[in-house]
């Protein structure tokens, strides 16, 4: 192959910042993806960010009034596994 075919030095250096570039913008649109679950009972709604870690929990008033702390509990944790199952897929 001659010379005049291969790429300079300074373009594969603009080749290699652009994909850094456009992987670190994909990166960063992952990260704040986010994704929400609820529990079986439809009790508690958690949504987690890409890396599964707990962003926000909503309790359903009517239902948890009508419930103990220990079905609330343990609603919370089905809901927060579901979410980081499904945060775990995308990635």
């Amino acid at each position: 192959m001659s010379e005049r075919n291969l790429p300079s030095l300074d373009d594969l250096l603009a080749q290699s910042d652009r994909v850094d570039r456009r992987l670190l913008a994909q990166r960063r649109q992952a990260d704040q993806q986010r994704v929400k679950a609820q529990d079986d009972w439809g009790l508690v709604e958690v949504t987690v960010d890409s890396r599964g870690r707990l962003q926000e929990v909503a309790i359903n008033a009517d239902l948890a009034a009508r419930t103990n702390l220990t079905d609330l509990a343990e609603a919370m944790l089905q809901a927060a596994r579901a979410a980081q199952s499904r945060a775990e897929a995308l990635s």
